[in-house]
């Protein structure tokens, strides 16, 4: 949350701009005025987009989506002009924080708490249904928890249900579905029609992060998660036995036998009422934000203890995730032969489960997300990425974004990667029209400390700089939900490190301009400490690798 800064807006058709609550690949959302003095959210796509004639039809598919459903677990839409050159929509400002943040900050909530959250979810659910509509992007960063209760934003790929009638599936022309793998439904994955009953399943794995901090399909690719939603069995091992059986009815892969939303409250049970709906952590993060708020109403940026916040309702406009339709019956195959054969972005793994804390408290912030560790963050020229539902390291650049052209073969990436490996034993190469990927996999030369590696470069091209770069953007900010961010590289543009395994011992992910480069190393004889010393020398000479203008 900060001031616009000299150039920006200073109106959005009636609303006086008062700041920017965040910003993503594909738009912003300001903190704005009404006449009367109310506070609104305004989403504004960013101009180059705003040409986009296909990306403008899909705005205004959300205003008119937006403006069926107001009611009180969803944020108004009060104006809103799609044809303007610059389309926005304003709605009502919900203060609060979205559920992926509170859980990413302050850990899993408490059964009776997922229980609130749940009945909440289910009238919210309700409301989008009675307006004949399917939400398609249920997920933890969707979902704010504000003071009064919940609320479920963000329409951007809602359609009607009757025949798709406005729109298509959800499968385009290349073979792909949007939405967001871990919260999709198995006839999502596989670019079926919708129903309503598809939000009933992605609120089943939202419940099931709220309560364990993770989805019940974490798989550790893209295509990996897919597959385990069309076809694995969800991971319920640490949800509280009296939410189990409301949790699975909803993960039910047929959507038939899942229960409607009015058979859900049944399920729920009743929820009493209560003046705080949330934990104390929650009120917590609200008053910062209302201290930003006030900074920025009275001219000068607040002080707060508290940690940052994501932002309010709307979310900067960030395309959901674009993910392959797996083909029927194909068991997933390794993730760097997968890659030859697929236009994705090379998959990246994920974290592994977050350990179940006692579901009748919150997990403490640990030291590293306390006020002086965030104050020497930004000492060091280093922020944190509010709205995204990931904390990533973005060094400080006043300079054009770097302009990558290809990508090294892993023959010529060989030599200059500060490794003692033999020749790669697995290579994987795609190029589309909209970029590349490659991926190499090394053994090293049988000495004991010489690591198995592999590394993956991801390059966006088919537009300017900018362009490229914010695609590659928003690949890398997927990719990294969830992630421990990786400060003071002294390289890159955002980085974040996925955890150790029984594959790695050490894994980093660097995205500079339009290239992102992975790279995983299994290093038994290392410390963490030296396996990361390493990883970050790989990376830096991966990048380096690439031939750039």
């Amino acid at each position: 949350m900060e001031h616009v800064g000299p150039g920006g807006p200073t109106h959005v058709g009636p609303f006086e701009v008062v700041g920017v609550l965040g910003q993503g690949g594909m738009g912003r959302v300001l903190l704005g005025a009404g006449p009367d003095g109310r506070l609104v959210a305004v989403k504004q796509v960013l101009a180059h987009f705003a040409d986009d004639e296909g990306f403008r039809a899909r705005f205004r598919r959300e205003v008119a989506a937006s403006r069926k459903v107001s009611g009180a677990y969803t944020a108004a839409v009060i104006d809103a002009d799609p044809d303007a050159p610059t389309p926005w929509l304003a709605s009502v400002f919900v203060a609060g924080p979205s559920l992926g943040a509170v859980v990413k900050a302050v850990g899993v909530l408490p059964e009776d708490v997922v229980r609130r959250l749940a009945a909440g979810l289910t009238s919210a659910l309700a409301e989008i249904h009675r307006a004949g509509l399917v939400h398609r992007d249920l997920k933890p960063d969707n979902v704010l928890l504000a003071e009064d209760g919940v609320r479920v934003i963000d329409l951007g790929i809602a359609r009607v249900t009757e025949g798709e009638a406005e729109g298509d599936t959800g499968l385009t022309r290349t073979g792909w579905v949007l939405g967001s793998p871990a919260y999709m439904s198995p006839e999502q994955a596989e670019g079926k029609p919708l129903t309503p009953a598809s939000d009933v399943f992605s609120l089943g794995s939202v419940l099931v992060m709220a309560v364990t901090g993770r989805s019940p399909f974490a798989g550790t690719s893209t295509l990996q998660t897919l597959y385990d939603v069309v076809h694995g069995e969800p991971d319920l091992s640490g949800v509280p036995a009296g939410l189990r059986d409301l949790v699975a009815r909803c993960l039910a892969k047929d959507p038939e036998a899942r229960p409607s939303p009015a058979e859900l409250r049944e399920l729920i049970g009743p929820v009493g009422p209560a003046g705080r709906q949330w934990p104390s952590a929650v009120y917590g993060m609200l008053a910062a934000q209302r201290a930003q708020i006030d900074g920025l109403l009275g001219g000068c940026p607040a002080e707060s203890s508290g940690p940052p916040l994501p932002e309010p309702d709307p979310e900067p406009e960030r395309a959901p995730e674009r993910v392959p339709v797996p083909e029927p019956g194909l068991e997933p195959q390794d993730d760097v032969a997968a890659a030859a054969t697929e236009a994705a972005p090379v998959p990246v793994p994920r974290i592994p489960p977050v350990p179940t804390v006692p579901p009748d408290v919150i997990r403490p912030r640990g030291p590293w997300r306390g006020p002086r560790r965030i104050a020497a963050l930004a000492a060091a020229g280093a922020l944190l990425v509010a709205g995204t539902g990931v904390a990533l390291y973005v060094r400080d650049r006043a300079t054009a974004p770097i302009a990558y052209t290809a990508l090294p073969t892993c023959q010529q990436a060989h030599g200059k990667l500060p490794l003692e490996l033999l020749a790669s034993s697995r290579d994987a190469r795609s190029e589309t029209r909209e970029g590349m990927t490659a991926g190499c996999n090394w053994d090293g030369r049988g000495n004991a400390e010489s690591p198995v590696a592999l590394v993956r470069w991801d390059l966006s091209l088919g537009g300017d700089a900018a362009g490229n770069a914010g695609t590659q953007r928003e690949r890398f900010l997927l990719e990294a939900t969830g992630q421990r961010e990786a400060p003071r590289l002294g390289f890159g543009t955002e980085a974040y490190w996925g955890s150790s395994s029984a594959d790695w011992t050490c894994v980093l992910a660097v995205r500079e301009g339009n290239l992102s480069v992975w790279v995983g190393l299994r290093a038994k004889p290392y410390t963490k400490g030296a396996c990361e010393t390493k990883a970050k020398e790989v990376a830096r000479a991966a990048l380096k690798a690439a031939p750039r203008r």
